[in-house]
């Protein structure tokens, strides 16, 4: 009789938890019918979880907030489950280790270790579900990489190896890919060499979850400004891809890139190319969206600016007006209007997102920092200097602890804040200037706009206090950098043409500082 206990014990939860089945092929109403039947029933056990996370999973693109609030009921009601199948466990263990275990003992820990394996699956299922609604609702970054953190540890300790494996790359990858949006985005390299290379010596580089890796490397290395080593990977997996939605977002990752890089006609290219395709596919409005602001980036400002006003349409439509994503598409508006010379306008459009940014990434995350530097140039442009300084010190703080003094970025926050001292009559203007423009030469080629617009700015100084020999030197550098630009294109279109009118002062610049020179009144 003692023998059979732990078989009772073992079949009644068992009996217990049995799951209630998912409906095949039902819609979001009759999911939630179901489940409300279902935890109307057993309100205290595992037995709806199949129920909850499909439930969930419909959820994801409606309503992800409710996504993860049913997902985390799912797991406390798994977490209890397996709570309890361990301590139903641990006593037929105790006996194994001491020698005193029958045959049907053993056969009935046999049966609960599995169930507790089991289990743990569960828990590594629910918890990349966590991952996904928390990055959809915009938790960003580290609640995403926790969960899928957990998931692959979970499937490394109690997985069932290469049966295993697929999902748990998968999870790897995107444990990799949330830290795009961290303060700290070289955290996700390493998982995302480890993955990419895993799926690439098992699966070769042809199989959809290699090339999936691939591109989550690819945007590791623009994220750390490695281009170089991000360009191959994009162009080799979008040429492996077949879905025309997946080449879709490749080659969108691909404009990202180049704009990144500066080869802002290659992007302008790509991004018209997007667009038509968009129409063509009735792609899903987030992704038009991103298309949309990064398109917007690289045209005219007269052209850009419905593009990032049809973006922030929807995604305000989507996501709420509080969402990460919500706020990206203010600033993108904002810097157009500030292209158009309609600061005033643009000003609470940074306010608003600088603060949104600040409260979803933080203050030491690179977005924020250029955040905070964008709504200070804004604000010295307008002469409002006591604000701008203030802006310009929360910009320091962000762009130190995010990327360094050594990054360019840092560098723009000293040339701007050193022009805020100049306008305010700091004795201390000139040397930041000269700090900051240092940093940039380090860390921009000569063609560059941020390079080209702090030559310019040095140059405007030494012809105001009278060194014209260093003015005319600064204007020719940069009228050079024009040509340069100009140059890249392919044709002296509108774009080429665009590029060159940004540069026209420049060259009359270049000749008042030579006439100063000669003693000539310009």
């Amino acid at each position: 009789m003692r023998a059979l206990a732990p078989l009772l014990l073992l079949a009644a939860p068992a009996l217990a938890a049995e799951r209630a089945p998912v409906p095949r092929g039902a819609s979001a109403e009759r999911l939630q019918a179901a489940l409300d039947a279902c935890l109307k029933a057993a309100p205290a056990s595992d037995r709806c979880f199949a129920l909850q996370l499909a439930r969930a999973r419909t959820l994801l693109a409606t309503d992800p907030a409710a996504a993860h609030t049913l997902a985390q009921a799912a797991r406390r009601a798994v977490t209890d489950a397996h709570d309890a199948a361990e301590d139903r466990v641990a006593p037929l263990d105790f006996r194994r280790r001491n020698g005193t275990i029958t045959p049907a003992d053993a056969a009935a820990l046999v049966r609960g270790e599995e169930q507790v394996r089991r289990l743990w699956i569960d828990l590594a299922e629910v918890s990349e579900l966590l991952g996904d609604a928390a990055l959809a609702s915009g938790r960003i970054y580290r609640e995403a990489a926790e969960n899928y953190d957990s998931t692959v540890a979970l499937l490394e300790q109690h997985g069932r190896g290469d049966a295993d494996k697929r999902w748990r790359l998968r999870a790897k990858g995107k444990h990799a890919a949330a830290f795009t949006d961290s303060p700290s985005p070289d955290e996700g390299g390493k998982p995302a060499r480890e993955a990419y290379d895993e799926a690439l010596a098992a699966y070769g580089p042809a199989d959809p979850l290699t090339v999936s890796l691939a591109l989550t490397l690819a945007d590791s290395h623009t994220q750390l400004g490695r281009f170089d080593a991000a360009e191959p990977l994009y162009r080799d997996a979008r040429a492996r891809l077949r879905d025309p939605a997946a080449r879709l977002d490749a080659d969108a990752r691909i404009m990202r890139l180049l704009t990144r890089m500066d080869r802002r006609q290659e992007a302008e290219a790509l991004g018209r190319d997007l667009l038509t395709r968009l129409a063509a596919t009735r792609a899903d409005s987030l992704q038009s969206a991103r298309v949309y602001l990064d398109l917007a980036a690289v045209v005219a400002p007269e052209e850009g600016l419905p593009l990032a006003s049809n973006a922030l349409a929807l995604r305000t439509q989507r996501l709420g007006e509080k969402h990460v994503d919500t706020a990206r598409a203010q600033l993108a508006i904002a810097t157009l209007l500030e292209a158009l010379g309609r600061y005033a306008e643009a000003e609470p459009l940074r306010r608003t997102g600088v603060w949104a940014l600040q409260g979803k990434l933080f203050a030491q995350h690179p977005e924020t920092a250029t955040a905070w530097l964008r709504y200070g140039e804004n604000l010295l442009l307008q002469g409002k200097l006591k604000e701008a300084a203030g802006a310009l010190r929360s910009a320091e703080f962000s762009v130190r602890d995010s990327v360094g003094e050594k990054h360019p970025q840092y560098g723009r926050v000293l040339l701007f804040t050193g022009m805020t001292q100049l306008r305010q009559g700091d004795p201390r203007s000139v040397a930041t200037i000269e700090r900051g423009l240092a940093i940039i030469r380090a860390g921009l080629a000569p063609t560059h706009i941020d390079r080209v617009q702090a030559e310019f700015t040095w140059g405007m100084l030494k012809l105001i206090f009278g060194d014209a020999a260093t003015a005319r030197s600064q204007f020719r550098a940069v009228g050079r950098a024009g040509l340069e630009r100009a140059a890249a294109f392919a044709d002296y279109g509108a774009a080429a043409q665009r590029e060159l009118k940004q540069f026209s002062g420049v060259y009359a610049l270049e000749v008042r500082a030579a006439w100063q020179l000669a003693g000539k009144n310009p």
